[in-house]
């Protein structure tokens, strides 16, 4: 998940604003069933909401037996907000898309807009996709990147344990840009790199 240095600030002045309990990342629909995306989200710390997350803590065997805790916190936002009044809202697409917007066609005018800088999204969290590597492969060629290797997979326990400095040892200054996959979106230097698609059907069709 890509996190903009200033997002904070800008969620805090729109939760005030619509006055949610929850305020959760886009919403998309699959067969007429909404399903709100829970990777991301803010929560005021009231009564309704403590409610809805202690409520959340009892469904732990829904949470087991679909490997996700994405459908029952849905179910229980619909049924919360009749129940008690809870206060749902969703973040804008525009400032906090995903890998919604990633994987699809018709989005390919935002990720463009992304990648050559002309705009800078709050949150880019990296959904839809099926497993933490890629997701890392795809926020990299994205410019979206910004931890050290070296600090990866645990690797920033070793530099605590050293003592030293995990924003100086783990964070660049600058986005660390590696070119993956020529079929998803990436920076334009990636463009005439020699990559591999990784989706299938595409027949090696570039992004750009």
């Amino acid at each position: 998940m890509h996190v903009r240095h200033d997002m904070h600030h800008t969620v805090l002045i729109q939760v005030s604003k619509c006055r949610a309990n929850i305020l959760v990342h886009h919403v998309h629909v699959i067969s007429l069933l909404q399903v709100d995306n829970t990777g991301f989200y803010y929560v005021r710390n009231n009564d309704k909401t403590k409610f809805l997350f202690r409520s959340l803590l009892y469904l732990g065997d829904m949470v087991l037996s679909m490997t996700s805790h994405q459908q029952a916190m849905g179910a229980l936002l619909d049924e919360h907000s009749s129940l008690t009044g809870l206060r749902v809202k969703t973040l804008s697409a525009y400032d906090f898309p995903g890998g919604y917007h990633y994987h699809r066609k018709k989005e390919i005018p935002v990720m463009k807009d992304i990648v050559q800088g002309k705009y800078h999204p709050y949150v880019f969290h990296m959904s839809w996709t099926t497993n933490k590597h890629n997701k890392i492969l795809f926020l990299q060629q994205m410019g979206l990147w910004y931890t050290d290797s070296k600090c990866e997979n645990g690797g920033g326990l070793n530099v605590l344990a050293a003592k030293s400095s995990v924003m100086n040892s783990c964070c660049s200054a600058k986005p660390l840009i590696s070119c993956h996959y020529k079929d998803k979106p990436s920076v334009e230097e990636c463009k005439y790199s020699d990559i591999p698609s990784i989706d299938a059907g595409k027949k090696g069709a570039s992004f750009w």
